[in-house]
């Protein structure tokens, strides 16, 4: 029993440093990115998103993917999307996709994006469906 026990408990400590390890990958990843000017800097992000809307952002991932601009089906780009959850003051979910090279809005999806717009914020054709 002490046995399965001790096998069990040395499976689980490997397969938690092997998630860690991954993370640090990925955040050692995201900082030679942003050291080597491939992408902005989160906070130049953040600071757009509060610029734009009204609310609290409550998730960021910056995710490796393929994507469209919006109304130009020929330009599919490929590379980081910094990929930002903000709960509106109304209680709304948003989630908004910008492009982590320019800091560019490439797409907004949830209810009550118009609500949450500030009066000098997003223009009308950078939200999505």
């Amino acid at each position: 029993m002490l046995r399965h026990f001790l096998i069990a408990l040395i499976a689980l400590t490997l397969n938690c440093g092997a998630a860690l390890a991954d993370g640090d990958s990925d955040h050692e990843r995201a900082r030679i990115a942003v050291e080597s000017g491939a992408i902005v800097p989160l906070s130049n992000i953040l600071e757009k998103v509060e610029s734009l809307y009204e609310g609290s952002i409550i998730e960021v991932e910056l995710e490796n993917e393929e994507y469209k601009r919006k109304g130009k089906k020929e330009d599919s780009i490929s590379g980081y999307i910094y990929e930002i959850k903000l709960l509106t003051p109304q209680g709304n979910l948003l989630k908004l996709k910008l492009d982590a090279r320019t800091a560019e809005l490439i797409k907004v999806k949830g209810h009550g994006e118009k609500q949450a717009r500030k009066k000098n914020g997003a223009p009308e054709g950078e939200q999505g469906q």
